[in-house]
């Protein structure tokens, strides 16, 4: 993609602008800019498809070298990810196994573009929208270029957001071996080891080829949430409004288990346990229970599960990524390059052991749930045979149970991922012309599965059943071989598969001169065709338990995309320089789109310069949302009031309505349990129906440099949206009855046939902010060189509606995913986030202290309605973390490197985001680990 030439330029163009266009994190790279004598080099960065210097681009650019992520103290892409100030991306914490997909201006993943090497990869394979960074082979990058304005004029209809630019190095010649640590400070867990090899033969001017490869290996340690107790302390949870653990807390599930006394086949308001008076210990059994201190009906003389024993706060990940590069010069000139990149993860996420009883859903396609029934026929009936005490006042009666396999242990799951990509390439010059033409293809495969001490459910029920079973105790040989016959372990409940061919060319040359110097034009297209696959096994149609995905449904779906532009660059002036570009597209599924997008730069004097970009977007629905799990009919996901058969004052609060008295409902026969503070029926899954979304994008931008070696850059920019698609949830439905009086399709006679809650064209969106950067070079005679850097984003609006008759509503500083407040969980949108940097170099010593910063903002709160001072209602205080970084070059060939992150071991904030799972740290901006240590070495041979 590059080509040497060197071409004289003013100083200004060499410094101010190049460092305000990269991130000037680093003073080294700062000293390279200003330099006199270097030989500039015309290369295509991200944003355009015309070679120049890329002191001359005039897009929102921000650079990212490989070094700079490493002084920051970043060890993962998943970092490298989050620590973007442009984006809300969240780390993955929990047991998902998504990985990470980078989420700019709030957006959501799906509207930021991911590359590598200026190419699309494979989306991961369950979500099908989002690229997921882990895969990209950070041990080869070379830099990060993040485009912070759409550019779907150029790279395609669907980079709204943005664009983010994973470049690898060009060619190696060496063989670098790294290896790295980082040890928390507390014990338990949470600890990261990563190695690397980059190796390479051949030299291009010399040999004519070079051929590279970078292998690199990281794990990640589990951490449980009892390794660190501060984060569920109870005094603090209370103080931010949530409901800390006690033993007055409703139970559930627990071991041994707790029953309710049926008579005529209905459960009584008599519970107990077995074992409560013995302290919940049962013989046999670990103590993972206590005593309930609860005296109402639905708890007195019951075992509650300690909630600090399973929990896990960071899953246990495993990583491999393998990036090879062939490189062959040819002609005059040209270059062929071949990229194979491979790679590989594995999530094993911990839960809780398996519950059973009519607490947890029994059938996933219907989210039934049945009572988990022992009769006095069992051995293990209390008093019975199997010497499980007595309880008094039992007489014999059926018993519904609320059971947990803690006798096995905590569940776990796995999953893992797998992505191929392979590229062949070709630059060069050919009479006259630059040109760049491509071919590649991606493979994202995605296995979601048991790994262990599940159980399928039906087995379970009938071993209660026939009394093989002892849920109040230890299973003898009988039970522990049943359980084993009933195991899922090692079956796969989703697998997914997405693949990605694509085909593209590029051809720029200058065409005249102009004042200002040569009108320059490139042409170009790309052809891509991707699929998608799915299959949800019946097997989590038995387990039910942690199972994502709906049993026995196999969604595909496949596109193919064509697309061709123009781009015109234009010196108008010596100060003013023109850009423009179209674009059309044309989708097997959508018809065609033409997208233009115009910028200029402007340079009045050598210490300014002044730029803009006007653009629009398209993005077709991803072939999920059109063609993924099949419109199905499923309980909603809370319990509601059925607003016309038990109406209430206060709807979007469960249980506050009362069966309703209108005449002409009476002969209905209504039952208030089907009706009043119950699931109620919803259709869910995709929407072949969804129409585009469309935007436009603003920028106007400044660059300064009022002094020698100060630089900084301002970035104003704005977003609209128009139909965005998302799919609405429960809350929003039930705070706003009366404007989604449509969702609920009724039956003649008025009973509820199902609320409408598939993805659907919402309403519209409008964001803005401004982006500042600022940089700062300081070289003395005797003390070496000094640094500062900062880049932030500020965010005045996030405006979004429900649908296009809505009012607009502004989430900035709350939770507010795309259009609902739906589409992307604890996702918030900053009033203001930062990165600031200190460096110090001297000789072969370097320093840098890293802080990262972001705003206050409301919590995710338990009731929509909550208000400043009332329970569950918590404001998450300003947020900021330090990281220490050195290095120490003993020689050109040996590099050692000591941090420390979190320097000043900084809890993260307790939120109301995960109250439910009592995994309750707020995981948007923080980590649980707490203080931990760096260490790293390099050597090159």
């Amino acid at each position: 993609m590059t080509s040497y030439q060197p071409t004289p330029r003013p100083r200004l163009r060499r410094s101010a602008i190049a460092v305000a266009t990269m991130l000037l994190a680093h003073g080294a790279t700062a000293q390279n800019l200003s330099t006199q004598d270097a030989a500039p080099q015309r290369v295509e960065v991200t944003g355009s498809s015309i070679k120049r210097l890329a002191t001359e681009n005039a897009l929102p650019l921000t650079t990212y070298k490989a070094e700079e992520l490493t002084n920051q103290g970043l060890t993962t892409m998943s970092e490298v990810a989050v620590a973007l100030t442009v984006a809300t991306t969240n780390e993955p914490v929990g047991g998902g196994g998504g990985g990470t997909m980078i989420n700019m201006r709030g957006l959501n993943t799906n509207r930021t573009l991911v590359l590598l090497n200026g190419r699309r990869l494979a989306n991961e394979a369950l979500g099908a929208s989002s690229v997921n960074v882990d895969v990209i082979p950070m041990a080869a990058i070379e830099r990060v270029e993040v485009l912070r304005d759409g550019a779907s004029a150029l790279y395609g209809t669907d980079a709204i957001a943005g664009v983010v630019n994973f470049i690898t190095k060009k060619t190696v010649d060496d063989v670098t071996l790294h290896a790295s640590t980082v040890q928390p400070e507390k014990s338990g867990g949470g600890a990261q080891k990563r190695v690397t090899i980059v190796a390479g033969k051949g030299d291009l001017a010399t040999d004519g080829w070079n051929v590279y490869s970078a292998f690199s290996a990281q794990r990640r340690d589990s951490l449980l949430q009892r390794d660190r107790p501060g984060i569920w302390d109870p005094d603090k949870l209370a103080a931010l409004g949530g409901t800390p653990f006690t033993a007055n807390t409703s139970g559930g599930s627990a071991s041994p288990a707790n029953f309710n006394i049926y008579r005529n086949g209905r459960p009584t308001n008599v519970t107990g346990n077995p074992y409560f008076a013995a302290g919940c210990v049962a013989p046999g059994l670990p103590q993972t229970a206590v005593p309930s201190t609860r005296t109402n009906a639905n708890g007195a003389r019951t075992c509650i599960t300690d909630p600090s024993i399973y929990p896990e706060l960071l899953p246990e990940n495993q990583q491999m990524t393998l990036f090879t590069r062939g490189s062959l010069a040819h002609g005059d000139g040209k270059l062929l390059s071949v990229e194979l990149n491979l790679s590989r993860s594995y999530i094993d996420a911990i839960s809780g052991p398996q519950p059973f009883g009519a607490n947890t859903d029994y059938d996933r396609l219907t989210a039934s749930r049945r009572p988990l029934m022992i009769t006095r026929a069992s051995p293990w009936y209390p008093g019975g045979s199997g010497g499980v005490p007595a309880v008094a006042g039992l007489n014999g009666e059926d018993l519904a149970l609320t059971w947990s396999l803690d006798e096995i242990g905590a569940v776990k799951l796995h999953d893992v991922q797998t992505n191929h990509r392979f590229v062949v390439a070709d630059e060069g010059d050919f009479k006259g012309w630059d040109y760049r033409v491509g071919a590649s293809y991606g493979y994202s495969h995605r296995e979601s599965g048991f790994k262990e001490n599940f159980f399928r459910t039906p087995a379970v029920y009938a071993g209660v059943a026939n009394g093989i079973l002892n849920p109040f105790g230890a299973q003898n040989e009988a039970g522990r071989e049943y359980l084993a016959s009933a195991s899922a372990d090692g079956q796969n409940f989703r697998v997914a598969d997405v693949r990605y061919y694509g085909a593209d060319f590029n051809l720029s040359r200058e065409l005249m001169s102009l004042p200002g110097g040569a009108l320059g034009i490139a042409v170009g297209g790309d052809w891509h065709r991707e699929t998608f696959a799915e299959s949800a096994t019946m097997i989590g149609d038995e387990v039910v338990w942690r199972v994502s995905g709906t049993p026995g449904n196999n969604p595909s779906g496949q596109r193919k995309v064509a697309g061709m532009y123009v781009e015109l660059d234009a010196p108008v002036t010596k100060t003013l320089d023109l850009n423009f570009a179209l674009r059309g597209d044309h989708f097997s599924d959508f018809g065609s789109t033409f997208n233009p997008k115009a910028s200029f730069r402007y340079q009045p004097t050598k210490a300014l310069m002044v730029r803009g970009t006007v653009s629009t977007g398209f993005r077709a629905p991803t072939l999920p949302e059109l063609y993924g799990t099949p419109r199905t009919l499923t309980p909603s996901t809370s319990s509601w009031d059925d607003p016309l058969l038990c109406p209430s004052a206060t709807p979007n609060v469960a249980g506050s309505g009362t069966l309703t008295t209108d005449p002409r409902y009476a002969g209905l026969g209504l039952d208030p349990e089907r009706v009043c503070n119950t699931r109620l029926t919803t259709l869910v899954g995709a929407n072949p129906e969804l129409d585009p979304e469309k935007s436009k994008t603003y920028t106007v931008g400044f660059v300064i440099e009022p002094v020698k070696d100060f630089v900084a850059t301002i970035d104003f920019w704005k977003i609209d949206m128009e139909k965005t698609i998302a799919q609405i949830n429960e809350d929003s439905i039930f705070d706003n009855l009366e404007r989604y009086q449509d969702l609920f399709v009724r039956n003649p006679d008025g009973t509820l046939q199902y609320i409408t809650k598939t993805r659907l064209n919402m309403g519209g969106l409008k964001t803005r902010g401004i982006d500042l950067s600022l940089n700062y070079r300081l070289t003395t005679a005797n003390w070496g060189r000094f640094g500062f850097s900062m880049d932030g984003t500020y965010t005045d609006r996030y405006e979004g509606q429900n649908d296009a008759a809505s009012p607009w509503v502004d989430s900035v500083g709350r939770i507010g995913a795309l259009s609902t407040g739906s589409t992307s969980a604890n996702t918030y949108i900053f009033k203001w986030k930062h990165q600031a940097r200190v460096n110090w170099t001297y000789g072969p010593m370097f320093a840098q202290l890293t802080q990262q910063y972001s705003s206050t903002y409301e919590d995710t709160n338990a009731l929509p309605t909550q208000q400043p001072g009332q329970p569950f209602y918590n404001v998450i205080a300003p947020y900021r973390v330090y990281n220490l970084a050195t290095s120490y070059k003993f020689s050109p060939k040996f590099k050692v490197g000591l941090g420390v992150n979190n320097l000043f071991d900084h809890d993260p904030p307790l939120s109301n985001q995960r109250l439910s799972s009592r995994v309750v740290f707020a995981q948007n901006i923080a980590k649980p680990i707490g203080r931990a240590f760096t260490v790293r070495a390099d050597y090159t041979f």
